[in-house]
């Protein structure tokens, strides 16, 4: 008989109504949640387990969560365990930091529990086809809209296929690596949804052969902004009513 495998979760957070709805919502979705109010808790449960996924704040007291990922990095099993970081800093900096020490993703407060249960699943996910971790349940999740003729340069380059407040999927002649980091400058694309920023940020999550040359690549966002998130969900929403 096949047993079913719980995903072990610590989420590393001091707001004690904050770290309760993250459990409560994880725990909803099956997950064993362990909880820990600062990094200086979060450094005496790693020393007696090693859960499948972090997700941590960044201003906390005691220890941040940037020096919690410096301490962790120091150990290759806690080095290995993937972190999803949150945070109200939603400057570039501080994104680029949290990058620089291997966070596989970085949510901007005020925390949305669909986008956070999207991302845990995504995060989570071990199968080794990397496009199944985009369209899988986790990206469906999302509603999507295609784009055409929306020029994305000079970064990534290529043309936009689709878009969700999860990620954006383009088609390319010279694509990036699977997990590289893109920082997306396209302005025709951000002035056609309503978006202020200037860059966004996405990993790459798949990369697919298309014949003649191309290729289409999957990047979900990293620490895009709430107000980012609700302008994407609104114009797909649109989109999908026309």
């Amino acid at each position: 008989m096949n047993e079913t495998i719980i995903s072990r979760i610590l989420t590393v957070e001091d707001s004690d109504n904050i770290r309760r709805m993250i459990a409560y919502n994880l725990e909803r979705a099956g997950y064993d949640v362990l909880q820990a109010a600062n990094g200086k808790d979060a450094v005496r449960i790693l020393q007696k387990n090693v859960p499948d996924l972090i997700i941590l704040d960044v201003r906390m007291p005691e220890m941040n969560g940037f020096q919690l990922l410096e301490l962790m990095r120091k150990y290759p099993k806690a080095a290995a365990i993937p972190v999803i970081m949150l945070s109200a800093l939603s400057q570039p900096e501080n994104i680029d930091r949290a990058i620089a020490l291997g966070v596989v993703d970085y949510i901007v407060k005020p925390l949305d529990p669909t986008v956070l249960l999207a991302k845990v699943k995504e995060a989570l996910s071990h199968q080794p086809d990397s496009e199944s971790r985009w369209s899988g349940p986790d990206r469906r999740q999302f509603g999507r809209v295609t784009l055409d003729g929306i020029e994305l340069r000079p970064q990534p380059g290529g043309r936009a296929l689709d878009l969700s407040e999860g990620g954006l999927c383009w088609r390319t002649k010279t694509p990036p690596a699977v997990g590289d980091v893109m920082v997306i400058e396209a302005h025709e694309l951000f002035e056609l949804v309503g978006i202020g920023e200037q860059t966004l940020r996405a990993r790459v999550a798949y990369v697919r052969p298309e014949g003649l040359g191309y290729f289409r690549v999957g990047a979900a966002f990293i620490g895009l902004p709430s107000n980012s998130r609700d302008t994407i969900r609104r114009f797909v929403k649109n989109a999908e009513e026309d």
